[in-house]
């Protein structure tokens, strides 16, 4: 079959069946390979990359002599950063009006700031000057995938798109571990990537307990990260399976909620059970009470499924909370607590230095506050708090004020994962743990972003809940100046005006003692 040519005029005359399409035939006349042909980097893609680095490659895989600061992740985060600090410094590249994150990044970076100059001027140890050194590059990383987030993502949509990739590898991570605690295969142990090593031994499956249950970490650092990091995780993936589209969408995100929940219980560390009590037990406020219920029995039965295919992992994790005084890991703690403050005393204000308080040469903390509270005083403390605080704040905002009930939820599934986040913080030192770290960071981003894209302001009236609002229920403050007023103008709603007053009980007394001192 043959035809005219859907060239222009004036070009050689050929068969359809061998014309080109137009995509293709400029792919032909353009010689340039593929890698060297120009593109543009967007902040998503760079947020992409940033989270699969950070959850496929396992944790202590890592440039050799970096620790933490040598995982590649680290690297996109300063990549993240210099490209902040470049749109910051020109006209009209960084969104108007307010963005609270920034603050709370810049009180956080200044006090680590802080907190390094003093610790040199200490004159520490080289090993000391070392891991602040490093320190630095992490806490640069920290202020680029925040800022990065709060700032560079354009569109409720990319938003979305991020955090959907956020729940889609919290998924697959857990998956990892659920392969390890069922021993059917440890992939951590077969990847090797060029130009990385482990810095420490691999990780593997442990056991806990008298019984010897098995407790395993995924790609994480450790199983106490593994845990918390799927108990953060898991309030986002509720929000997006409770809002997803009849079908395959609803079928694959309600499987990561599933494999997230699964993977919690499979680290049998306390801190990852607080972590999700927490969490989960603040998101059932934002629920009306039928939502509530569902939860409480979807959770009850899956206990209780749990229960019966894993026998022991129950047991042994309520052994972690009723036995706690024949714990070694609880003990210790303790017993360091007197160790802490007596360090803290000697420098209450700005600390022994940011990133300079090493097991090595200090003490162990599994305590993230109490190793603020010795690298950086009181100072570090606060900034910390800020680092929480304030973005609990705007996803609380965000609940209350937020345009549709979509809006309303996310905001609330954010905010819930600050307090979570702080909790855990108390019970292992929680910034010395990257995955933990990049996690936290993507949600104190997004919970700006989402602030900022709502355009969320106090002068908002508070939202009350919508006829066919099924997961979000009106918040007790909304309109609570309209209904005092109501009271206040007609204590008897719902009396017909110019009828009589109802009559009390009082009322009723009064006439039965006028009665009786009636004379007849």
């Amino acid at each position: 079959m043959v035809g005219k040519s859907a060239r222009s005029e004036g070009d050689p005359w050929q068969p359809i069946l061998l014309h080109l399409p137009t995509p293709l035939q400029r792919a032909r006349e353009d010689r340039t390979p593929v890698l060297l042909r120009g593109g543009t980097f967007t902040t998503v893609g760079l947020l992409v990359l940033f989270l699969a680095l950070q959850f496929l490659i396992p944790a202590r895989l890592v440039i050799g002599g970096m620790g933490a600061a040598g995982r590649p992740s680290v690297a996109i985060g300063i990549l993240l950063a210099f490209l902040w600090v470049v749109s910051a410094v020109r006209p009209h590249r960084l969104p108007r009006g307010r963005q609270p994150i920034r603050w709370v990044i810049g009180v956080f970076v200044l006090t680590q700031l802080i907190g390094y100059v003093v610790g040199f001027d200490r004159l520490p140890s080289q090993a000391q000057a070392s891991a602040a050194t490093r320190w630095l590059i992490v806490v640069a990383a920290i202020a680029g995938v925040t800022l990065a987030v709060a700032d560079g993502v354009r569109t409720r949509y990319e938003l979305d798109r991020v955090l959907q990739f956020l729940v889609f590898l919290s998924g697959l991570m857990s998956l990892v571990g659920v392969l390890q605690f069922f021993g059917v295969v440890d992939l951590v142990q077969y990847v090797r990537i060029p130009g990385l090593r482990f810095n420490y031994e691999v990780l593997g499956v442990a056991s806990r307990g008298t019984a010897g249950i098995p407790r395993v970490a995924g790609t994480a650092n450790h199983y106490i990260e593994f845990g918390v990091v799927l108990a953060l995780a898991l309030p986002v993936a509720m929000h997006y399976a409770l809002f997803s589209r009849p079908g395959l969408q609803r079928w694959w995100r309600w499987v990561a909620v599933v494999l997230i929940a699964l993977g919690i219980p499979l680290s049998v560390s306390r801190s990852a059970l607080v972590t999700v009590v927490v969490g989960m037990g603040l998101m059932a406020v934002v629920w009306p009470w039928r939502q509530r219920y569902n939860a409480f029995v979807l959770a009850v039965l899956a206990t209780a499924v749990f229960h019966v295919l894993n026998r022991g992992v129950l047991g042994t994790i309520k052994s972690l909370f009723t036995n706690v005084e024949n714990d070694p890991s609880v003990t210790d703690r303790i017993e360091r607590t007197a160790r802490v403050l007596e360090l803290w005393h000697q420098r209450p204000v700005f600390g022994w230095g940011a990133g300079m308080v090493t097991p090595q040469e200090f003490l162990l903390l599994d305590n993230q506050i109490y190793g603020f509270l010795l690298s950086g005083g009181v100072l570090a403390v606060l900034g910390f708090a800020a680092l929480f605080l304030v973005p609990y704040l705007l996803g609380r905002s965000t609940r209350l004020r937020g345009r549709d009930q979509e809006t309303r939820h996310l905001g609330h599934a954010l905010a819930v994962t600050m307090p979570a986040a702080m909790v855990a913080s108390g019970t292992f030192d929680s910034f010395s743990f990257a995955t933990f770290v990049g996690m936290v960071c993507i949600l104190i981003g997004a919970t700006g972003a989402l602030w900022r894209l709502d355009e969320t302001s106090p002068s908002r009236a508070l939202q009350v809940a919508g006829p066919g609002d099924r997961f979000v229920t009106t918040a007790l403050m909304a309109q609570v100046r309209t209904r005092v007023r109501q009271v206040w103008k007609d204590p008897h709603p719902g009396r017909i005006p110019g009828s009589p007053r109802p009559s009390t009980p009082g009322d009723r007394r009064r006439d039965d003692d006028n009665s009786l001192r009636t004379v007849p």
